[in-house]
């Protein structure tokens, strides 16, 4: 190999190491350094921080509060004038006129909404603020359980590849052991087979643990806005204690703090409300204001005084810009009103069943998890399992067991720890499914 290449060789790897220890300092700078609690709200914060649909409730707030700002404002007066000309007629023998601008009329009127009105419209502007808050706090707790389920996921998998990666390193370690030997010998031969059969089996399951972790990582950067290669944490996991939960006490919660069975709660005011002032709107608005009138012709007359109007049974209001309703045109919004409070309570009735249903559900998916990991002989299965496929290792290679022997421990430690920690991803699953129903924040429900 001339100087060359071997210079060229070291620089390339000069640049590899380079390269790996700026993504190292950048994991670090990102995720080093910090406990699971800090680093999960990190985490939490940030998706909050990007998420479009975030934002997108959020202005929905900003509009609601706009209709508030809208529903306090009173209406404005209005001005109304006439001016054109006057022509006066005397006796036969008496003179006439006629002046340009004789005849002058001024008015202003003040709109008044009839007492309620406007009141409720403020209640219904403030119930939309406080729906539109709900809808968005929903979306904040289905958002930071999300991430927290994907973060403990993707450490649950990466355990399990971690524990495929040993199995196949264990194999590979011993297909260069028998390949090496000068004599192997038929049964020799026929392990190395053997060996490089399952070899191919785990490294099948390594693909498809691989596959699943990049698939876990995707939608966990997707959900901080980053690109689908950006550095994770790999190595968060659950603590071993899972907490017993009460059925009737999460489902208490979930009637005092879940999102969407308040929204339909106030759903079910609002429709009152709106019953209320379909009522209210079947009663007349009023006017009210001065006006002053000027004739001038052979004589002078002029005088002022106050407008009043109001609609009556038989007509709306003529005053411009003022809807007047009459006492009998409102029968049909009232109609409609009383349909739709008995919507919201059905709705809301139908809301309840349905988080019985979810909050029934998940908690047995949840007691069978938790009844499994308790069930375990121990809690320390898989250091156990570890160090028994390590000894098949070195017992193989000396002879004292046979290969099948060997293979049936390390196809034992993949299993079961596929098994644990899919029970444990069930259990989390649940687990955090049940105290998003529940209405509770995840900063409290950390394992």
């Amino acid at each position: 190999m001339s100087f060359h290449t071997i210079v060229m060789k070291i620089g390339y790897g000069i640049q590899l190491l380079s390269t790996w220890m700026v993504y190292f300092i950048a994991f670090n700078c990102l995720y080093g350094g910090e406990n699971k609690e800090r680093l999960l709200k990190k985490l939490v914060d940030q998706a909050l921080t990007v998420d479009p649909t975030v934002h997108y409730f959020y202005m929905e707030i900003e509009a609601a509060k706009g209709q508030q700002i809208q529903a306090r404002l009173f209406p404005f007066p209005q001005f109304i004038g006439y001016i054109g000309p006057w022509n006066s007629s005397g006796s036969i023998n008496a003179p006439s006129a006629f002046i340009p601008y004789g005849y002058q009329l001024y008015q202003l009127y003040q709109p008044l909404p009839f007492p309620g009105k406007l009141k409720s419209h403020k209640e219904i502007a403030l119930l939309d603020r406080e729906i539109a808050e709900l809808v968005f706090l929903r979306y904040k707790l289905f958002l930071a359980f999300k991430v927290y389920s994907l973060v403990y996921s993707i450490g649950l998998t990466n355990e399990n590849l971690r524990v495929t990666d040993e199995i196949i390193e264990r194999l590979s370690a011993l297909i260069a052991f028998l390949s090496q030997r000068p004599k192997i010998g038929i049964q020799g031969l026929i392990e190395l087979r053997i060996l490089q059969g399952s070899l191919i089996s785990f490294l099948q399951s390594q693909r498809d643990q691989q596959q699943n972790l990049t698939t876990l990582k995707s939608q966990l950067n997707a959900l901080l806005n980053q690109s689908p290669l950006s550095p994770l944490p790999s190595n968060i996991l659950p603590e071993r204690t899972f907490p017993k939960l009460s059925l009737e006490s999460l489902r208490r919660s979930a009637l005092t703090h879940n999102p969407t069975i308040l929204i339909n709660d106030l759903l079910i005011h609002r429709a009152e409300k709106e019953l209320y002032l379909a009522r209210l709107n079947a009663y007349p608005d009023f006017t009210a204001g001065p006006f002053w009138e000027y004739n001038k012709g052979i004589n002078t007359d002029q005088g002022g005084g106050i407008t009043f109007t109001v609609g009556i049974p038989f007509s709306g209001s003529n005053v411009p810009g003022q809807a007047g309703f009459a006492w009998t045109t409102n029968k049909g919004n009232i109609v409609s009103a009383q349909a739709k409070v008995s919507q919201a309570h059905s709705i809301y009735n139908a809301t309840v069943q349905m988080i019985d249903s979810l909050l029934g559900s998940r908690f047995a998916v949840y007691e069978k998890a938790r009844e499994q990991l308790l069930s375990l002989p121990s809690e320390k299965i898989l250091e156990k399992l570890k160090q028994a496929a390590s000894i098949a290792e070195r017992q193989y290679r000396v002879g004292s067991i046979d290969i099948n022997r060997f293979l049936a421990v390390q196809k034992q430690y993949q299993a079961v720890s596929l098994s644990i920690r899919s029970t444990e991803i069930n259990l989390l699953s649940a687990f955090y499914e049940l105290e998003n129903i529940a209405g509770i924040e995840p900063s409290q429900t950390i394992f």
